[in-house]
């Protein structure tokens, strides 16, 4: 069954899908503005004149110009509430008056959430061009060398060998700057025994990789490797504690109880992970008391794994691994 007759036999009430990245899911096709109307009898797809031809080209479904849609005789309909802004629905409201607008948020989630066979054989290509990447930035480093050097020879390296772009802009941080989750590359260079953590991502075949290792430029700083020892350790644990029918919030209550163990736990200070696919951030997300806790794994679901413990003025430490559940258990894509 095609995506579009998967949503069409789950839905009720007629969908509008205009998110660019929900809209190519459906139709493998790029729209930078277009509306996709499902319904359990039939799906339109509206856009302007520079998609007109191709789209009918390309897609079995009924294909009409934008101002074709005024004339839409449905009486209710839903729509994501999650990415259209508040104008956007207002413009809605006005161009058809008699619809009652019901907001859905995220409609297409779950869908997207289970991978096909296809999808996961692309993430396991993101994330073996992604740990590629890694190993060249590894190579390179030396004495002196910038963050942002090391960032541009990532994405360079990646883009000759496959990728479409980048999954965000690269996390590269030296010695203290590995304390900030979310640090971006910049100017910072490379000293002697100082840490080296890199988190970066390659988009191969539409698909995101994301992955997170932590490397050493001489000596290992004594407390840093604590800090690895005891994140690998809850990370494995977490790993192996992956099979469907788990709650996603319970993976994360595991790292949360090894790391209240070993007396760290003030020093994690993001959830365990997040879905990945089509975008880098995706449902559900790994949290012991997120709204998405007690979602229940099933097979074709694949997310991050990546605890990591931030102590300010000394360093940090995150591994992040990409992990697909299988029907018994799980397989790691990014297995290095």
């Amino acid at each position: 069954m095609d995506r579009i007759a998967k949503l069409a036999k789950k839905i009720t009430t007629p969908c509008l899908i205009e998110n660019p990245v929900d809209l190519f899911y459906l139709t493998g096709v790029h729209f930078s503005k277009g509306r996709l109307l499902v319904s359990p009898k039939q799906t339109t797809l509206f856009v302007d004149g520079r998609y007109f031809d191709a789209a009918k080209k390309k897609l079995s479904c009924s294909v009409l110009l934008w101002d074709e849609m005024k004339k839409i005789s449905e009486k209710e309909i839903t729509f994501d509430s999650a990415t259209l802004s508040y104008d956007g629905y207002t413009a809605l409201k006005k161009y058809l008056p008699s619809v009652n607008w019901i907001p859905v948020a995220s409609p297409l989630k779950e869908m997207r959430a289970v991978k096909e066979g296809l999808e996961i054989a692309a993430l396991r290509k993101a994330a073996d061009l992604t740990l590629r990447g890694i190993e060249k930035v590894i190579s390179l480093l030396k004495e002196g060398v910038s963050e942002e050097e090391l960032a541009l020879e990532f994405e360079i390296f990646c883009r000759r060998n496959g990728a479409s772009g980048l999954s965000f802009e690269p996390i590269i941080a030296f010695g203290e700057n590995s304390a900030y989750p979310h640090h971006r590359a910049g100017k910072a260079r490379l000293k002697k025994n100082q840490v080296v953590l890199v988190d970066v991502g390659a988009v191969v075949d539409e698909y995101h990789g994301d992955m997170t290792r932590v490397f050493y430029f001489g000596e290992k700083d004594i407390e840093i490797v604590k800090l690895e020892t005891i994140v690998r350790e809850a990370q494995e644990k977490a790993i192996q504690s992956v099979k469907p029918g788990i709650k996603v919030g319970e993976l994360d209550q595991v790292v949360q109880d090894e790391f209240e163990k070993m007396g760290v736990k003030q020093l994690y200070t993001h959830s365990l992970g997040h879905g990945v696919g089509l975008e880098t951030h995706e449902f559900p997300r790994l949290r012991f008391d997120g709204e998405d806790k007690n979602v229940i794994l099933e097979p074709g679901m694949v997310f991050t794994i990546e605890p990591g413990l931030y102590k300010a003025g000394v360093g940090g430490v995150r591994i992040e691994d990409m992990i697909a559940v299988t029907e018994t258990g799980y397989e790691i894509l990014s297995n290095a």
